[in-house]
């Protein structure tokens, strides 16, 4: 007696070209613009630190289009009491391209870099929307739901690095 079996559906293999690169500030201007500070003037885009000789600013590209950015600032919270910190900050996918795993591609990347200098403690000022996303990739909370005027609710998040 033959069995009916349900095949898998096939899905399509998209072939990408995915690359990292540490790129110059003015390079992710455009998408803190648009996605961070919803099309304020490009002057209110920067943040203090970006221009330090010390800070990586992260691009990401899927086929040559710029689709994540981030930067890492040597930066400290008094909050958090550790020694070697380090601040995640204006991380950002396009709105269009966000859910396919370029966030965390892009995160995992900036952690490897931490991940050099430990021991040490990569932390930010997660949205309220993203900290979900950032404690599936194993960062805590630290304190409660905090206000940026003109930006919105955040939560001080962290994760520790020792040396390997």
């Amino acid at each position: 007696m033959r069995r009916k079996r349900k095949l898998p559906r096939r899905k399509s293999l998209i072939l990408l070209k995915v690359h990292i690169e540490e790129v110059n500030v003015e390079e992710i201007l455009p998408v803190r613009q648009t996605v961070l500070r919803n099309g304020k003037p490009r002057e209110e885009c920067f943040f203090e630190g970006d221009l330090a000789e010390e800070t990586i600013h992260l691009a990401l590209y899927n086929n040559e289009e710029l689709v994540a950015i981030a930067s890492i600032l040597k930066d400290t919270s008094e909050k958090i009491d550790t020694n070697n910190q380090y601040r995640l900050r204006g991380m950002a996918v396009v709105p269009n391209q966000q859910i396919k795993g370029y966030g965390r591609h892009l995160l995992l990347y900036a952690e490897d870099l931490i991940q050099q200098k430990a021991p040490a403690t990569l932390w930010f000022n997660a949205r309220t929307t993203a900290v979900d996303f950032y404690q599936k990739n194993n960062f805590q909370v630290f304190g409660k739901e905090f206000d940026i005027p003109n930006v919105g609710p955040h939560f001080l998040m962290f994760k520790n690095y020792e040396q390997t």
